[in-house]
């Protein structure tokens, strides 16, 4: 069978696509979504390999690749690919083991990078792709009935960092047991396709406050239709730099409009430290309830 590739080859060696979905041999439920991604929606071999693996298309929009690597650790891909966006389709890890589907920005906003890319560093969002992900994951749970699932975006967390394409996790968590979950991994894959033929949008939010599972920030985009990108938790808050939110703004696709804060998110040292860098540097500070 002929298939148009979406891609071509670049005097580089790299190749230029639009969208590409990224899973890993060192990732059970991303092999899971794989497995879905090629059954119901048509993923063939292109005859090309990647890392010896084989790239599969299902038409020419996007492309599957299957690193040897863990995917917190994939900053290298822009060597090979020359991608509008990077749809990552990953496991997610919780010491509660709670069925979830999530999804998340990349970065380290402190000084640590335990988990892949490089301190204080952001990769570049995605807000519309994060948003279209969470409202796709919250209808098709809900279709499905998976009500044990938690649907939830992920505050701004892990590696990669460093590259110039925009990025996107999307996750089936929370445990080896639900990594394998069909069913959990059909709603990841939808969101996933979601992505896939979104557009970036002109407009998008950060945010600031709350807890790692940032809830707050879910009603606004699956309530108001917002499109946010990187977040702050509130652990994070007090070590925030000038730098790194001015990254957290400049490392987004389309124009950020505010800064929206959980108000009760956040203590008043929190603000204290916070709302000075803000200002400085312009940007519109707006509470969540007032979104």
């Amino acid at each position: 069978m002929s298939l148009l590739l979406p891609y071509v080859q670049l005097s580089d060696g790299r190749l230029t696509i639009l969208r590409v979905l990224v899973t890993s041999e060192k990732d059970i439920a991303s092999q899971t979504i794989k497995t879905v991604l090629i059954e119901e929606y048509g993923f063939l071999p292109t005859g090309n390999n990647f890392e010896n693996n084989p790239i599969l298309a299902c038409d020419d929009s996007a492309i599957l690749i299957t690193t040897n690597r863990d995917m917190i650790f994939c900053d290298h891909l822009e060597d090979y690919f020359d991608a509008d966006a990077f749809i990552f389709c990953s496991r997610h890890r919780a010491e509660s083991g709670r069925p979830a589907l999530l999804v998340h920005s990349t970065g380290n906003l402190g000084e640590e990078a335990l988990f892949g890319g490089n301190p204080q560093e952001v990769s570049v969002s995605a807000p519309a792709l994060v948003s279209v992900a969470l409202r796709c994951l919250y209808k098709e749970r809900n279709e499905r009935g998976l009500d044990d699932f938690d649907v939830s975006l992920e505050v701004t967390h892990h590696g990669p960092t460093s590259m110039k394409t925009p990025l996107v996790f999307v996750e089936l968590g929370s445990s080896e047991d639900y990594w394998t979950h069909k069913e959990g991994a059909r709603v990841v894959a939808a969101a996933i396709m979601e992505c896939v033929k979104t557009p970036f949008g002109n407009e998008s939010v950060i945010g600031f406050g709350g807890t790692h599972y940032a809830s707050k920030f879910n009603k606004l985009v699956l309530e108001k239709g917002y499109n946010i990108g990187h977040m702050a938790p509130k652990y994070a808050v007090n070590d925030l730099t000038m730098d790194i939110v001015k990254k957290m703004i400049t490392r987004t696709t389309g124009k950020v409009t505010c800064a929206i804060i959980d108000w009760k998110g956040l203590n008043a040292e929190n603000k204290e430290h916070l709302f000075p860098i803000l200002e400085k540097i312009g940007l519109e500070i707006v509470k969540s309830k007032q979104a």
